[in-house]
C-alpha cells in the first residue's frame, strides 16, 4: 500500500508503527466517491467508519425547522463515523462529499476487530470524538459572545489549519466554499459575510480565487479576532 497516503498518517493511528497502520488499513475497503454524494444520513444506524484519504466531506445537521446547518469539514487523514464504535448508535450528522473523494471504510465487524487488536486506536478515536464535541461547544460560545467579524476570522483560521496549503502568496483554503456556506458556518447572513470579505479583500488580507479563499496576510486576519 502506498506509504504516502494521508490516511496512513491519521491521528487515529497515533502511537502505532507504520506496519500496524498498514494492517489497520488492510481491514478497510477503499472507495472512490464522486462529488456531491451522500456518505451517511443523520439518524440512520451507524454501520460504517470512514477515514478520508483524498478529498473532503461536509458534515451537516438537520434542525427541527428543516434547515441543514454545516457542522464542519472533514479532510485528508480525518475520521468520520466514530459512533460506529458505540453499539446501536445512529449517525448524529449527515456527510456528503464536496469533491471527488477517496475513503477507507470499515464495516462494524472490521472496526471491532481493529479496535480489539489495537486498543490504542480505540483511545485515539475516543479522543477525536471528544475533540469534535469540544469544537462544537466552542462554536456555540463563539456565536453568542463574539462579533461577526471575529467569528468569521476564527472560522477562516480554523479552515486554514484543517485544509490550508501554503503557497508563495499565502495560505490557500483548498475547500471550495460559497459565501452562503460561510454564513451558515458562523450563524449570520450572506450579506454580512459578503460585506466583511469584500472589506478584507480591499485591505489586502485575503483574496477570492474561484470559490477558494487565499489568506494573503494571516497575521492581519488573526488580528480581526483580537490576536496580535
Amino acid at each position: 500500500m502506498d506509504s504516502r497516503r494521508d490516511a496512513l498518517h491519521s491521528r487515529v493511528f497515533d502511537g502505532l508503527p507504520d506496519t500496524d497502520r498498514q494492517t489497520c488499513l488492510a481491514w478497510a475497503s477503499l472507495r472512490d466517491v464522486p462529488a456531491s454524494t451522500w456518505v451517511a444520513r443523520q439518524g440512520e444506524p451507524a454501520t460504517t467508519f470512514c477515514l478520508v484519504d483524498r478529498g473532503a466531506l461536509k458534515l451537516l445537521q438537520d434542525t427541527p425547522q428543516g434547515q441543514e446547518l454545516i457542522v464542519r469539514f472533514v479532510g485528508p487523514g480525518d475520521p468520520f463515523g466514530g459512533v460506529v464504535a458505540l453499539e446501536s448508535a445512529p449517525y448524529p450528522v449527515s456527510a456528503v462529499t464536496v469533491e471527488p473523494t477517496q475513503l477507507f471504510t470499515w464495516q462494524v465487524d472490521a472496526l471491532r476487530t481493529m479496535l480489539d487488536t489495537y486498543p490504542l486506536v480505540r483511545a485515539n478515536l475516543m479522543r477525536e470524538m471528544t475533540a469534535h464535541m469540544t469544537d462544537a461547544l466552542t462554536r456555540v460560545r463563539e456565536m453568542t459572545t463574539l462579533r461577526v467579524a471575529e467569528r468569521l476570522a476564527i472560522t477562516l483560521m480554523r479552515l486554514a489549519r484543517q485544509c490550508g496549503r501554503q503557497t508563495p502568496d499565502g495560505i490557500l483554503i483548498t475547500h471550495q466554499l460559497t459565501r452562503q456556506e460561510l454564513a451558515d458556518l458562523i450563524g449570520t447572513t450572506l450579506y454580512t459575510v459578503s460585506r466583511t470579505l469584500s472589506q478584507w479583500e480591499t485591505d489586502g488580507i485575503l483574496e477570492t480565487q474561484k470559490r477558494q479563499l487565499l489568506i494573503r496576510d494571516p497575521r492581519r486576519l488573526a488580528a480581526q479576532r483580537g490576536e496580535a
